[in-house]
């Protein structure tokens, strides 16, 4: 009898997961169980959607079309209730059941409830699917002003889309400044910067206490200390926490996460669990202000996930990086413990490499244990390598300073990481590699050409 592989969720991790499942296991069942109208789609691309730089169809990353010819049994607006891994069942809100041999869940992470009166009022998003920034943009063209509450990832991404589209934006900020959970004060002020120079007013040290309504429709904020101002659009920008409500009772171990060991298993031997949702002993990535928010980490856990569900032997995916993101053409992220303040065994090493670059390094004793980097996204990946194997001092000045000179005239002198302008997959380019070397993007089978300025790397199309 074949291999029934049953994945909860069709993110990143979830829809790579099934993608290799399925090359690797001809015979196998694989199917995916979403809560989500459409098949996976790259949530970083919302906001392009949203400015109209993208239809709904390019946002779609593959069709239910690619899923059948691959064999993959999709079903949509299928929601969760429990899990029991007793009986090797998945059990649904309509109370059907669907045993599993094997069990990946990768659901990510949910928005945590605002304490905000006026949320259930048109005009109010959380932004985070597909389907709501649908709703979105059907009504975009009638705002003027916004609100974003909170200061997520998800927030400033409507915001930085919002803005385009010449409406006026107010960010609410709970403390002093940004993320302090996640950034230090100069990181911090590089954003609100990038903000500002937007457009956006921000406003510190407030909360909203109610969205205001008329008609059944947001009109207005009224914040913690009073203050009350237009807003036809409120975004919830909020908090995330991986999304584990329906494994309680179920005897997997939880913890912030679904916690996992360097193979993604969980305390169940034949369930996995990857992406945002997933715990990893080897970092404390769960803090009390929220979860790792990583693309390319969910989708490195996700080949990870499938390889063991398979049995076979794979290397443990070593991601240190907590965010990952650009906000308004910057890059941002955040490795490991970048945001500790220096005391103690700890210091903190910042290096303004070039203007609008900032890195970042934070070394516990004479070990890496975090770095942050904005500006820019070309040592990101050998940095995320040097926290997770918690590297010396000497081999971080080794590794971030080689010297052009050192390199072939047409070979690349450092390795740098960019998006695939295809589907935005994260793409690596390790120093060494010849400039006008083709790569070809593993998310997409995009054929591209790396190019090279003298200081700057790149990808293009390559043309047939």
């Amino acid at each position: 009898m074949s291999t029934h592989f049953a994945i909860i969720g069709n993110g990143a991790a979830g829809y790579r997961a099934a993608k290799t499942l399925r090359r690797a296991d001809g015979d196998a069942r694989v199917s995916v169980f979403a809560e989500e109208r459409y098949p996976f789609y790259l949530r970083r691309q919302l906001g392009e959607f949203l400015s109209g730089n993208l239809t709904l169809a390019e946002v779609i990353f593959q069709s239910r079309n690619a899923y059948r010819r691959e064999r993959i049994d999709l079903f949509l607006m299928t929601e969760v209730a429990s899990v029991d891994p007793r009986e090797h069942a998945i059990v649904f809100t309509t109370g059907q059941r669907a045993r599993y041999d094997r069990l990946l869940i990768a659901t990510g992470t949910r928005a945590v409830p605002f304490g905000a009166t006026g949320l259930d009022l048109d005009g109010v998003t959380m932004f985070d699917t597909l389907t709501r920034a649908q709703a979105v943009r059907g009504t975009v063209k009638d705002v003027r002003q916004a609100a974003v509450l909170g200061e997520g990832v998800i927030g400033l991404t409507l915001a930085e889309s919002l803005t385009g589209c010449g409406i006026g934006v107010t960010q609410l900020l709970r403390g002093e400044r940004f993320w302090p959970e996640m950034l230090d004060e100069q990181t911090s002020a590089l954003v609100e910067n990038a903000l500002e120079r937007a457009g956006v007013t921000i406003r510190r040290n407030t909360q909203a206490r109610a969205v205001i309504g008329a008609g059944g429709r947001a009109i207005g904020i009224e914040t913690t200390d009073g203050e009350t101002f237009p807003a036809e659009l409120v975004a919830c920008g909020c908090r995330r926490r991986p999304a584990v409500d329906f494994l309680e009772g179920s005897d997997i171990e939880i913890g912030r996460g679904v916690r996992v060991d360097g193979a993604l298993r969980t305390s169940r031997k034949d369930v996995f669990a990857a992406g945002d949702v997933a715990e990893p002993a080897a970092f404390d990535e769960f803090g009390d202000e929220g979860a790792a928010f990583c693309w390319q980490r969910a989708w490195a856990q996700g080949g990870l996930a499938a390889a063991s569900m398979l049995g076979h032997r794979a290397e443990p995916v070593f991601e240190a990086v907590r965010l990952r993101t650009v906000l308004f053409g910057h890059d941002l992220a955040v490795v490991g413990q970048g945001h500790l303040a220096p005391g103690g065994h700890v210091e903190a090493v910042e290096l303004h490499d070039e203007p609008g670059i900032y890195r970042r390094l934070v070394f516990e004793g004479d070990a890496l244990v975090g770095a942050i980097v904005f500006g820019t996204g070309e040592t990101v990946h050998e940095l995320n390598r040097l926290v997770a194997e918690k590297a010396s001092r000497d081999e971080v000045e080794a590794t971030l300073a080689v010297a052009a000179t050192d390199a072939g005239a047409d070979l690349l002198p450092t390795t740098f990481a960019r998006h695939c302008p295809i589907c935005a997959a994260e793409l690596v380019v390790h120093h060494g590699t010849r400039a006008g070397a083709v790569l070809r993007c593993g998310a997409c089978n995009t054929d591209l050409v790396v190019r090279w300025d003298g200081e700057h790397g790149w990808f293009e199309i390559r043309r047939a």
